[in-house]
């Protein structure tokens, strides 16, 4: 009998170890999935924004650039158990049957491989994701949503009408190979016509916009904000068929916008880095030959370049960046990782108006990257995800 209880607390407490090992499995199997999740998304974002980068390059250099759809990365690991059990005897007593217990191990083991798929767009895909211009509504969005205006109206307008009082219209088109030296007071190009027009549009507006709820107000199709107006404005839904280009009143002035194409938006980015090219050494920074704002910069200040893209050489390795690409036998970063908030620029330390401390690059991928997934159909992008497969 004794034995027997020995038998009873043995088993007892193997079962309390076996029970005690089950939460520390749990989160264990909890934390892989959290980390794995973490690094889906990493590589799916790097993915995305290299393809972006390397579209940009090529661009530069004036050669087609292609654009291939990522799906969701699913990872189905495989699961291989073992099991043994040692039972060893032990006597209980004359004419009795040996009873034993002994060791009981479980192992497990994992193979796994995430899978993914990268193909070209289907014809009619590539047409709305790429080719056509970008609809009136996301740059609604975007201009509402707290984004440099700067920033966000180079990359995305085409052209700028400008209709006055007396009704003329004024056009001006954004042409990124008239726009050199940040178009200062001696470059007389069209390019550069357009930069300063937008300048003055942007200094114009104010935060407050003025939209009127009156039915007897002016109705403008496509009106986005209103600026101190002359008289009173209203927005009005376009009739059927009608797609309205965005719209601004600014006193007496109303503004027209023609939105670009995503791959015109990839196009002009590059364009402005041909000139850049110029500029640079044997592997120094190339920039875009146009300031924005600086990030993280809220007192305003000469500006950086509206992009920036880095040789291996001049990076600095100690920095995470938004995109690398290996294109001609050289890797290239851009828009590295900006981490201040400053009232206003500083001769010294992260506060400096400078190139390195205030790089818009990650803005631009980020925005472009945004709106390749804004033109696509909502199948077209998948979450990464991981399923459990036992």
């Amino acid at each position: 009998m004794k034995s027997f209880a020995a038998l009873i607390a043995a088993c007892a407490l193997l079962g309390a170890c076996a029970s005690g090992a089950m939460p520390s499995q749990r989160g264990d199997l909890a934390r892989q999935i959290a980390d794995d999740a973490a690094a889906f998304n990493d590589a799916y974002a790097q993915a995305v924004q290299a393809q972006i980068l390397l579209n940009v390059m090529r661009a530069r250099d004036r050669l087609p650039r292609h654009y291939l759809a990522m799906t969701g990365i699913a990872d189905s690991p495989s699961w291989r158990y073992r099991q043994n059990v040692g039972i060893g005897s032990i006597p209980l007593g004359e004419g009795s049957a040996p009873w034993g217990f002994g060791n009981v191990g479980i192992e497990r083991e994992t193979q796994t491989r995430p899978t993914y798929a990268v193909q070209p767009f289907g014809a009619e895909t590539l047409t709305r994701t790429v080719f056509d211009a970008t609809q009136p509504y996301v740059f609604a969005h975007y201009w509402r949503s707290g984004w440099p205006r700067d920033l966000l109206t180079l990359v995305m307008v085409e052209r700028i009408t400008r209709i006055g009082a007396d009704g003329h219209a004024y056009v001006y088109n954004n042409e990124a190979n008239e726009i050199f030296r940040n178009c200062a007071a001696d470059v007389d190009t069209g390019g550069c016509e357009f930069v300063r027009e937008l300048r003055d549009f942007i200094g114009n507006v104010t935060p407050h916009s003025q939209i009127s709820t009156d039915p007897s107000a002016r109705a403008i199709c496509g009106l986005v904000d209103a600026y101190a107006p002359s008289r009173p404005v209203r927005a009005t839904p376009p009739s059927a068929q009608e797609q309205c280009a965005p719209t601004f009143v600014v006193g007496d002035d109303t503004y027209v916008f023609r939105l670009r194409s995503l791959d015109d938006m990839i196009y002009y980015v590059g364009e402005l880095l041909r000139a850049g090219t110029m500029e640079a050494g044997p592997g120094q920074a190339i920039d875009a030959q146009l300031t924005v704002g600086a990030a993280g910069l809220r007192g305003g200040g000469e500006g950086v370049p509206l992009f920036r893209v880095l040789p291996h050489g001049a990076a600095d390795h100690g920095r995470l960046y938004g995109a690398e690409v290996l294109y001609g036998g050289v890797r290239y970063h851009a828009g590295p990782a900006i981490s201040r908030s400053c009232g206003a620029a500083t001769a010294v330390g992260p506060c400096q108006d400078n190139a390195e401390e205030g790089d818009r690059s990650s803005s631009v991928l980020s925005l472009i990257a945004e709106i390749l997934a804004l033109n696509q159909s909502p199948d077209a992008i998948l979450a990464p995800n991981r399923l459990i497969a036992e």
